[in-house]
């Protein structure tokens, strides 16, 4: 028979492999999600094994960031259907019909056939399209099982996996890449089995400045580490080469004339210099895989403490004076209250560009407790993730 690996969620087995074709699926676990799982084997018999093993809800995150979000799947689904041979059924049913079919699936409720111990997800979710009337000839009838069965074999497993997650039911449900056997037969050894990412699935962070790139690369982990392993920074630790808005304009000019094929995300200050220069890159002719953004807005940051010319005020500084430093803890260690210094006129924004003060002591703060001291909080921080998260998958 060989040796038989699978990638399943709850009891439906997602997609499975043979021998040396077992299918590598350790970009979507951490290399330490290995534990026991059942195995299932004919004559109803199970073995508990090792296996990688996350909750659909983490894995959903890894997929959006590999190139598998909902708008790219609906990509893929239709090169797909144009690519489908003409011995296939009538496919011009939608995306979104076929979405509305996943989505309905509960794995928890999922029957599995008395002798097996999971169930093929492209067999029961064809037997469910050839109830619905979407997905009918204008005649009236139905494809066949066997059709569908091969319209699913020919789409990629990971965005049926994907489309499993549009129901709030499965997120909770174990995600399982079954390896032992393949393992164990020597299609594979244990030092290979891990393969990991590839290159091109990591993004490159570029900031304007050394510092910026520390704290993000700091804060990931402490507050998404299921993503924080796709994520690359440049080494901070001398020469940083982009520091300023002009240095990274004049980079991204060259990344730009290249055509890099490499995910980059740059990420600018929510300041007057930085809303420069996110206009001047977002005006060259980007290569898709490189994306521009800014510090996200926040709402505390709108009746702010400033210090300039007329002395002090209250003022909203997102646009003007918004840099990493002022999503990390201004309140950690201490009770002065947290202001900003206008510093200068930028003609071209017709606005004034301002700087946190003592910025330096608040990151200082920063590297030696975040992660360490539970008082330590980290809300901005985990919102600003947030929005480069969604920046990538966008």
């Amino acid at each position: 028979m060989g040796s038989i690996s699978s990638l399943d969620v709850g009891r439906l087995q997602v997609t499975w492999g043979k021998n040396e074709l077992y299918g590598n699926h350790s970009a979507l676990f951490l290399k330490e999600d290995i534990q026991p799982a059942m195995y299932y084997y004919a004559d109803n018999v199970q073995e508990s094994q090792p296996a990688y093993v996350r909750k659909l809800r983490s894995v959903i995150k890894r997929l959006d960031l590999l190139g598998y979000s909902m708008p790219e799947c609906r990509l893929i689904y239709g090169w797909t259907i144009e690519r489908s041979p003409d011995c296939y059924p009538d496919l011009e049913s939608s995306f979104d019909a076929l979405c509305r079919v996943f989505s309905s699936i509960d794995v928890n409720r999922v029957t599995v056939p008395e002798g097996y111990g999971t169930c093929a997800l492209s067999e029961f979710a064809a037997k469910l399209m050839q109830k619905d009337s979407e997905f009918t000839d204008p005649k009236g009838t139905s494809a066949s099982l066997a059709s569908w069965n091969k319209l699913f074999e020919s789409l990629d497993p990971y965005l049926l996996l994907r489309l499993l997650g549009e129901n709030r039911q499965n997120l909770e449900e174990n995600v399982v890449w079954r390896f032992h056997d393949v393992l164990e037969g020597g299609w594979v050894d244990e030092a290979s089995l891990y393969a990991g990412l590839l290159d091109s699935d990591r993004y490159l962070v570029v900031t304007e400045g050394s510092s910026d790139s520390s704290i993000l690369q700091v804060a990931l982990p402490l507050v998404d580490p299921d993503v924080a392993d796709l994520f690359d920074f440049i080494d901070m630790s001398e020469n940083y080469p982009f520091t300023g808005t002009g240095n990274l304009v004049r980079f991204c000019q060259g990344l730009a004339r290249l055509r890099i094929q490499n995910k980059i995300l740059v990420v600018l200050d929510n300041d007057t210099a930085g809303l420069e220069a996110f206009q001047r890159i977002r005006a060259l002719d980007l290569p898709r895989s490189m994306h521009v953004t800014v510090l996200p807005v926040l709402d505390e940051l709108t009746n702010f403490k400033t210090f300039g010319p007329s002395g002090e005020s209250t003022e909203d500084i997102n646009g003007k004076a918004v840099s990493i430093e002022l999503f990390l803890d201004l309140h950690y260690g201490s009770n002065a209250e947290a202001a900003v210094r206008w510093t200068g006129f930028n003609a071209a924004m017709a606005a004034y560009q301002g700087e946190l003060i003592h910025k330096e002591c608040y990151a200082r703060a920063f590297f030696s407790s975040a992660g360490r001291d539970p008082a330590y909080d980290l809300r901005k921080m985990r919102h600003l993730w947030s929005h480069l998260l969604t920046e990538c998958v966008a």
